[in-house]
């Protein structure tokens, strides 16, 4: 079933269970139970509470899992400032991955994604990370969607040095990388590249 699971009460790790759009297993009645959006990630804690939203979960379980608050500052200013970057994410840089249905990437979509990384370009100017000099889970979730972005519309390193120095920081730091990020990056990109090649035959 497509959402993830974690008994803290038994170990500390997760049960992961992948989600096939291509079976359309978001749409599940066992899923839509959890979640009637059909959206995922889906979180169930241990106590049986449902989480939905990728930033909510991990904000979430930082509160209530991690050993401090590094990651997600109780510090109201600190907080602030990884929020801001968190909605930059999702109403921004997600926003430049959404496919309309054409048979190649549109003028419209090359402009929102240079916008996009030259926000983040900025952001990086004032410490090593999207929020400052501390790994938030801001860059958690900046970093699990440029992976996507990446193979799309890659950021030419000499226009922006920053994103590729903090491309290969977050690559060495976030644990198993290739298996949480970037095989679901390349099947997300592959899916969109078969799009577009259909489309353009139509």
């Amino acid at each position: 079933m497509p959402f993830e699971e974690q008994n803290c009460a038994k170990s500390s790790l997760f049960e992961n269970r992948p989600v096939d759009f291509s079976k359309k297993e978001h749409c599940s009645e066992e899923f839509l139970k959890l979640n009637p959006q059909h959206q995922i990630p889906v979180f169930v804690d241990t106590d049986g509470e449902v989480y939905v939203d990728s930033h909510a979960i991990i904000c979430f379980m930082v509160g209530k899992y991690a050993k401090d608050d590094q990651l997600y500052p109780k510090d109201l200013k600190k907080r602030a400032h990884v929020d801001h970057r968190l909605h930059y994410e999702n109403g921004v840089l997600f926003q430049v991955i959404i496919y309309g249905g054409e048979a190649e990437l549109n003028q419209r979509s090359l402009t929102l994604c240079h916008n996009a990384y030259a926000d983040l370009e900025h952001f990086l100017l004032k410490g090593n990370f999207a929020a400052g000099n501390d790994l938030s889970v801001a860059d958690v979730s900046i970093h699990t969607t440029l992976v996507t972005l990446e193979l799309l519309i890659p950021p030419d390193p000499d226009r922006y040095p920053q994103i590729t120095a903090w491309l290969k920081r977050m690559n060495l730091l976030i644990p198993d990388n290739e298996e949480m990020n970037l095989k679901g990056a390349e099947a997300l990109n592959a899916r969109i590249r078969s799009c577009m090649a259909e489309n353009k035959t139509k």
